[in-house]
């Protein structure tokens, strides 16, 4: 990536992430009729066309035919790219397609069709990056990491076109910035792998192209719902099939 096109969008990840943490997570957003976490919303994603940043390709994985990536890069100078995990190919050394929340749930750990991980979970900017974001320059499919529950589609101003899923057992995953919705609505059930919107960039500004994607456990909360929940590092979880510490 030219070194220009690397500070302009750095400075426009760095804008969001600010304006982000305008907004607490439990206040509700500014978006009419959104009301924190209650579900009222429209069926229909929000159009998004003037928020289509024009980027430069990274280096990006095949599409995932099985629901999620077998491998996983870190997108060119970003911060993952420099972690020790990674090798001289931007591999992630240490990824684990598949992993085991609350003991019970087998979750994807990257549930797109393609993409490279451009962010991680912890302290970013004096706040907690509460999931990890998958970078890719077009709109690929969204998968659900595991079998459940569609508890909330909706969008915010802040999470853009977001989907909440209820897997059982106290564990939840959330897909925000959606381009749009697949054939889904609130309530219904789907299964592991199935395609639940496509990545995009929505949201009440500015942001690159990616999925925001989070692993929660607790308790949903009566007022707060999904935002009383407890996040917690996909990249970090046990693989599935590994023994319990």
């Amino acid at each position: 990536m030219a070194s220009l096109e690397k500070y302009v969008f750095l400075g426009a990840v760095t804008v969001a992430i600010i304006l982000m943490a305008r907004t607490p997570d439990t206040q509700p957003p500014a978006h009419p009729g959104d009301l924190a976490d209650t579900g009222l919303s429209s069926n229909t994603p929000a159009a998004n066309p003037s928020r289509q940043d024009p980027l430069p390709a990274m280096l990006t994985l095949t599409p995932a035919p099985r629901g999620h990536l077998d491998t996983l890069l870190a997108c060119k100078g970003m911060a993952p790219s420099l972690g020790n995990n990674v090798d001289g190919d931007l591999r992630v050394t240490d990824y684990k397609p598949l992993v085991v929340a609350q003991g019970a749930v087998t979750l994807a750990t990257a549930p797109v069709g393609g993409g490279c991980l451009s962010s991680i979970f912890g302290p970013r900017n004096g706040r907690l990056h509460k999931g990890v974001d998958f970078y890719h320059d077009t709109p690929v499919p969204i998968y659900a990491a595991a079998a459940g529950k569609i508890r909330r589609r909706l969008y915010r101003e802040d999470y853009g076109n977001m989907v909440v899923i209820d897997h059982g057992a106290g564990v939840y995953t959330r897909y925000a910035h959606l381009e749009d919705f697949g054939d889904i609505r609130q309530g219904d059930q789907v299964a592991a792998g199935q395609m639940i919107g496509t990545m995009g960039n929505t949201a009440g500004h500015r942001l690159p192209r990616h999925l925001h994607y989070e692993v929660l456990t607790g308790q949903w909360g009566a007022r707060s719902g999904s935002f009383a929940l407890e996040p917690v590092d996909v990249l970090a979880l046990p693989a599935a099939g590994d023994p319990a510490p």
